[in-house]
């Protein structure tokens, strides 16, 4: 009776194993012999897992699903089965573990409906979805598909899309994504751009799987694809964007580099390197550049903490060699949501060379001015425009002045008592001729005080030496 009975039995072990089967059971199952499936493990059956507790508590469990064995994973059972296949199962604990009864309801009205109500369901998802669903050949003879299909290729109608082929969208790339299907299966994520009938051009990302007959043969094309151009070219435009930008950050001749509070490189730019003698980029962002100046870096971080931005921020700094250079900085705070200072972001140029030439000319001029001060004689320096740019301490006692009271006026505006007299004549010969100028004159305020007066023409303007004569005058 049990061998003849038509409804399909299955015994179980407590594990869970199977350990029997009749005959009906193969065959609604699809299974030719018993032995290739012993040892399959109920607790697998996915159908059934979410029941387990009902079947431990009741001892009893009924259901029904389609037949899917390929949700059991057992590498050492050579099943062959129907997947449209429906059935009506009853699982009941027994004494020596577990007795499994199976009958196909597939004929049944219910489960004719329920299909046609699952296929009317999947068809609606189909014609609702957003995304363009198709099936082609091969070739790429559209044989199905969606209105969103439609939409994303410009068709005039789904009668104009089916029939017609995608691989004409894009010939090269077809061929290309054919070949991976026949060795891969399915592709997710394929990237191209296609021209749609009108001629314009879009870029879609594709899901895409391979239908296969018996003798592993590629028959169909199943994909799913949508249009992502706006955000190819957005993607296109910030990625070229951001490589023009790091084309002018590597080409650019300041050193520009980003570091943390505490000094640590980050990122930088070769100039940067190149400044504080490193051989590369890689190798200066293991370094840390408060060393190059302890006493700056952390008075530097203290004012961004304040001002948040320093421009003109100027330091004797040591490279990573040694050597003593001086450089000009503009340096940005980058701050947290806490408005926290987390990084620095700074624009570096040497300027040692002129550095050095200012302190040059620094130190000469307060040379010239120390001896021009020491000297005795009157001394004054006027420029092309009649300005005076330098009066030692002599001059200024002459002309009872303080010496920097004068700097920038005009002589003939500050003194108009020297219009009109042998000093203009001599100053405008000189200035004008560029011929040295020698003459005696008075005081311009007392005829009681004589002086020998020279003047120096110059690409700069006149300078004017004079002393008092007046004893030797006497004389």
């Amino acid at each position: 009776m049990f061998d003849k009975s038509p409804i399909g039995i299955f015994f179980h072990d407590k594990e869970g194993k199977l350990i029997y089967a009749n005959e009906s059971a193969l065959q609604i199952s699809g299974m030719h012999k018993l032995e290739n499936i012993l040892g399959l493990n109920l607790f697998e059956n996915l159908n059934l897992a979410p029941k387990m507790e009902e079947l431990f508590k009741e001892g009893i469990v009924k259901f029904q699903s389609l037949l899917n064995f390929e949700n059991i994973n057992n590498d050492c059972c050579n099943l062959e089965n129907s997947k449209k296949t429906f059935l009506d199962w009853t699982v009941s604990l027994v004494d020596s573990g577990f007795l499994v009864q199976i009958q196909d309801i597939s004929e049944s009205k219910e489960v004719q409906e329920l299909l046609e109500e699952s296929e009317e369901k999947y068809r609606r998802w189909f014609e609702d979805d957003l995304t363009g669903d198709f099936i082609a050949t091969p070739k790429g003879k559209i044989l199905e598909c969606n209105p969103a299909f439609v939409d994303i290729y410009r068709f005039n109608g789904l009668q104009k899309a089916i029939g017609s082929y995608i691989s004409q969208f894009n010939m090269s790339d077809w061929i290309n994504l054919i070949d991976r299907i026949k060795s891969e299966g399915k592709i997710q994520g394929y990237q191209s751009w296609h021209r749609q009938p009108n001629g314009n051009e879009i870029h879609v990302v594709a899901n895409v799987v391979g239908i296969f007959n018996d003798n592993a043969e590629l028959v169909q094309v199943k994909g799913y694809v949508f249009d992502d151009t706006e955000r190819k070219i957005a993607e296109e435009s910030l990625q070229e964007s951001e490589e023009k930008y790091h084309r002018l950050f590597d080409e650019d001749l300041t050193g520009d580099f980003i570091a943390t509070i505490e000094g640590e490189i980050i990122e930088c730019n070769p100039a940067f390197a190149e400044i504080y003698g490193f051989n590369d980029c890689k190798i200066a962002t293991k370094w840390n550049i408060s060393e190059s100046n302890p006493f700056d870096w952390p008075y530097m971080v203290t004012r961004l903490k304040k001002e948040r931005k320093i421009l003109g921020f100027q330091s004797w700094q040591r490279r990573y060699d040694g050597r003593k250079i001086h450089v000009i900085a503009n340096v940005v705070g980058i701050f947290n949501d806490d408005r926290e200072l987390v990084q620095v972001k700074g624009y570096f140029f040497d300027d040692t060379e002129r550095k050095i030439a200012e302190d040059e000319l620094t130190r000469s001029k307060r040379q010239i001015t120390e001896i021009l001060d020491s000297i005795k004689d009157n001394f004054v320096a006027l420029n092309p425009q009649w300005h005076f740019i330098y009066v030692n301490k002599s001059a200024g006692e002459y002309f009872s002045v303080d010496p920097d009271d004068i700097i920038g006026r005009s002589i003939w505006e500050r003194f108009p008592e020297f219009i009109g007299t042998t000093y203009e004549t001599a100053f405008h010969k000189a200035m004008e001729n560029k011929e040295i100028q020698h003459f005696e004159a008075p005081d311009i305020h007392t005829d009681d005080q004589q002086y020998d007066f020279s003047v120096y023409p110059s690409d700069e303007g006149i300078s004017v030496f004079w002393r008092d004569i007046t004893k030797r005058k006497k004389v």
